[in-house]
């Protein structure tokens, strides 16, 4: 057992874990493995944006960069046009001084590209991402169409507040799903269209407020009804309005909580722990995997990602990366990077692209063998990077990521936050930033939720206002308060076009408030020790009956034990892997 440096909690290193590090050629870490992601994610801002000017063309771009910060940025047109090359920024490596101080030094002086995205077509709001066409304010996603405030999808066509999403389409306000068409306010379905309110459904079709079907069609709340009942229900419930969705939103939040949740979300994915795994194997306390093999400590290890160990991002043929965030595209032998795509043996280094064997190094694209930007021939190179390694080891800090204080954003604009919450003075009493700049415009002329109509079909579609009884408000040329926070927000044009489309009343919360309410209810990426809920025959609560025997009998409660993301508080019923199964026979 070992006290981790930062919150001194004692944490172990299993026989596996000393397997990669002597892969990696690092030492055991000093940080248990949360304090480890927690630092890793204060370096990674995905949605906080801001207006600012390019220093370079001086044009108005939006930025995950604050004005007020030192830092000099530039556009995505002027950081990736070939009028500038990183390396005259290099200095030579001094002996005498700590190699991450220089590095510092470095990073502070490179421009920084105002929004990360690659090969991307009119998708010029996007954050961490790759191959988008006609996007707007998506965040680590790649190879999407048509899609509009979404996180974390791949592959998935017209969407809107979307999240952690594949090969989805037409698809509003759901989270965890797989190859499905039509699907609103749902969460961890496979193969399911034209739904609303679903929870871990599989192969069902026009169902509403189901949890745990297979294969299932015209059902609400778990009820089969005839196709003619099933759309008299629909009717009624005037899934048009906000009204509407709002009850039925409240009404399954309770039915939820009556039907048994499997402990965790993994599917075809022998010896893996943690949650949201589909499709892979050898897996270890990894959250949001598929397709991936011999990942450990990891979040968004995916598309093929192997050998990967303490990472936040991963993916698109990722291997062997260590103590890293977002590494991807045919990416392979980090240690300690962020950023750098399309690059192999990588250590220290930050916005690097198409790169390959560079240490210390940030802002270069298409350079082999530099070291704090300065170029080698392969064998200084080689000795060089030696010699930092070994005083570094000397110092105790090869292997663990950048210090706190090289971050260039503020702990409450980071990752971080969401995942591990902190006041400003518990942030910064951690050696973390805070950014004390006011992010979004509060108190302006803005429309209120009372004004809005209660129905989409009440609105106009912004070229034909006030025809057939419509109301003359344009929702794409108003601003909007949001209920929660009182942030404005607008509606963007493409936007309006897929709520009037698919009859999706207007939100009243902003963009930032509904990906929240998506991320509370997958819980955090953390595990925690439950019992499991069958007491017998019935649940726990008693608000569930069994459907089928289970191997401990009606007359015994499981005394089954697992590690799950669910909450300790949380109310409803947790079944383990086996009783669950027994009820979904």
């Amino acid at each position: 057992m070992k006290i981790c440096q930062s919150c001194k909690a004692t944490f172990a290193i299993e026989p596996d874990d000393f397997t990669f590090y002597e892969k990696f050629g690092v030492p055991a870490p000093s940080r248990c493995p949360l304090c480890r992601a927690q630092l890793r994610l204060a370096f990674k801002n995905e949605r906080s944006y801001y207006k600012r000017p390019c220093d370079k063309c001086k044009r108005d771009v939006v930025s995950m960069y604050s004005p007020n910060k030192p830092y000099t940025v530039w556009c995505y047109e002027c950081w990736f046009a070939d009028d500038w090359d990183a390396r005259d920024y290099a200095r030579p490596y001094d002996p005498k001084r700590p190699f991450l101080e220089q590095f510092e030094e470095l990073w502070n002086a490179v421009p920084k590209v105002a929004l990360i995205y690659v090969r991307s077509v009119r998708s010029d709001y996007v954050n961490i991402s790759a191959d988008n066409k006609d996007c707007y304010m998506i965040v680590e996603s790649s190879n999407n169409e048509g899609c509009t405030h979404c996180y974390w999808i791949q592959q998935c066509r017209d969407c809107v507040d979307v999240s952690f999403a594949h090969n989805t389409e037409l698809s509003y306000e759901s989270d965890d799903c797989y190859n499905s068409y039509q699907l609103f306010y749902s969460k961890g379905c496979t193969n399911a269209r034209e739904s609303y309110f679903l929870l871990n459904c599989r192969d069902c079709s026009s169902c509403v407020g189901c949890v745990n079907l297979r294969s299932k069609q015209h059902c609400v709340f778990n009820e089969q009804l005839s196709k003619e009942e099933y759309e008299k229900f629909i009717k009624g419930a005037r899934l048009d309005t906000e009204s509407g969705v709002s009850a039925l939103r409240a009404k399954f939040a309770e039915f939820m909580k009556s039907q048994p949740l499997r402990y965790a979300e993994i599917y075809n994915a022998p010896r893996s722990t943690g949650d949201y795994i589909k499709d892979a194997k050898n897996c270890v306390n990894c959250f949001h995997s598929y397709d991936a093999e011999d990942c450990r400590h990891s979040v968004h290890v995916w598309r093929n990602a192997k050998h990967c160990m303490d990472c936040d991002t991963a993916g698109r043929n990722a291997e062997l990366v260590y103590n890293s965030i977002n590494a991807g595209i045919d990416t392979s032998h980090y240690v300690s990077a962020a950023v750098c795509w399309s690059c192999s043996f990588m250590s220290y280094s930050y916005y690097c692209f198409n790169s390959n064997n560079c240490f210390g190094s940030t802002g270069l694209r298409k350079k082999d063998y530099c070291i704090l930007n300065k170029q080698y021939e392969k064998a200084e190179f080689e000795a060089l990077r030696d010699t930092i390694i070994a005083d570094m080891k000397a110092r105790g800090e090869y292997g663990e990521f950048f210090p706190a204080q090289l971050s260039a954003f503020g702990y409450n604009e980071s990752a971080a936050q969401e995942q591990f919450p902190l006041t400003k003075e518990q942030a910064l009493a951690r050696g973390f930033k805070w950014e004390d700049a006011q992010r979004g415009t509060f108190g302006k002329e803005m429309v209120q939720s009372k004004d809005v109509p209660d129905s989409i079909n009440e609105l106009s579609d912004g070229t034909s206002v006030g025809l057939n009884g419509a109301s003359a408000l344009d929702p794409t040329k108003e601003i909007f308060a949001c209920v929660a926070c009182s942030k404005n927000y607008r509606i963007i044009p493409g936007e309006f076009e897929f709520y009037k489309r698919l009859g999706v009343p207007l939100p009243r919360l902003c963009p930032d408030c509904r990906h929240a309410r998506r991320f509370a209810a997958r819980g955090p990426n953390r595990l925690f020790t439950r019992t499991c809920s069958c007491a017998g025959a019935k649940s726990m609560d008693g608000r569930y009956t069994n459907t089928a025997a289970h191997f401990h009998g009606a007359g015994a409660a499981c005394s089954n034990k697992f590690q799950t993301n669910y909450l300790p508080e949380y109310e409803g019923s947790v079944y383990c892997e086996q009783c669950y199964q027994a009820e979904m026979v």
